[in-house]
């Protein structure tokens, strides 16, 4: 079988887990276990999609499916709720399903704008400091998840269009864990991040494996009740891949002077923007 046929299984498995998994009655004896398995599964099978996509796919594949799988997603925006709740959520997983595979489409194909293994790092590290920035420290982000929770109509769509629900929902009928979500741009620079190890020829597996661990902890902690907000998924997925990388990247003397001045000018302009969007919030 092409390589493309078992991304094509594992985005159907997620679509079924998604569909699926609210449906299940659980025990509340069996709570912590059930929720720690169907945690688990949903991480593995998540970065399995990330790490494959960009294996799987041409940048050009990737670019014209990615197309097509956005316009799915739209149409089905326009579709009609059905009144049974198990054929309206399935509807709701389909929807998800093709915005996860948009997602991690594009991020391949648009990983072809690296073309050295030295930008690997900077590109990483840079997206790391863009993501803490937006979620935790007054950016984008920020804003518009506490415009949300304050009922604003607009944002409320913008967070519900921009986010994917992880299939770790447990039961409904004993009882109900709440549904994380992570961010779209999380599966885009994730599928973007492992296309990059692909077309180098670094450790993918290596960054596949602490991929696992990192992302299950960040959703772990996005459960905590002190993290209003959530968490940033970037620096679990950039810290993954860099680790098992990290003798790939050598800089000369001035490429390395050159990455502190641009992130001493990164961190400058973040606080800046966090400024003006604060004003422009009041």
């Amino acid at each position: 079988m092409p390589r493309w046929s078992y991304w094509l299984i594992g985005i159907f498995a997620w679509g079924v887990l998604r569909w699926l998994t609210p449906f299940v009655p659980v025990p509340i004896s069996l709570l912590p276990l059930a929720w720690l398995v169907a945690l688990a599964v949903s991480v593995v099978l998540t970065v399995w999609l990330l790490a494959e996509t960009g294996r799987a796919w041409s940048m050009r594949g990737a670019l014209i499916l990615g197309l097509v799988t956005l316009a799915v997603r739209v149409a089905l925006g326009a579709v009609s709720l059905p009144e049974a709740v198990i054929w309206r959520g399935a509807l709701f997983a389909l929807a998800d399903t093709f915005l996860l595979a948009t997602a991690l489409l594009w991020g391949c194909a648009l990983s072809v704008l690296v073309r050295e293994v030295n930008l690997v790092l900077p590109v990483a590290v840079v997206l790391t400091v863009v993501d803490i920035w937006a979620v935790w420290l007054g950016g984008s982000v920020a804003q518009i998840v506490q415009k949300a929770q304050q009922g604003v109509p607009i944002a409320q769509k913008i967070v519900e269009a921009a986010t994917v629900k992880v299939p770790v929902v447990v039961g409904t009928q004993h009882v109900r864990i709440g549904v994380p979500v992570i961010g779209i741009g999380d599966f885009f620079f994730g599928a973007f991040l492992f296309a990059l190890l692909w077309r180098f020829g670094l450790n993918v597996g290596a960054a596949f494996g602490f991929s696992v661990v990192f992302v299950a902890l960040g959703v772990m902690m996005a459960q905590l009740p002190f993290m209003p907000v959530g968490v940033p998924g970037l620096p679990f997925l950039a810290l993954a891949v860099l680790l098992p990388n990290w003798r790939a990247f050598r800089f000369t003397p001035e490429e390395k002077r050159a990455l502190v001045i641009g992130g001493i000018f990164l961190l400058a302009l973040l606080t800046l923007f966090s400024l003006l969007l604060r004003t422009v919030g009041r």
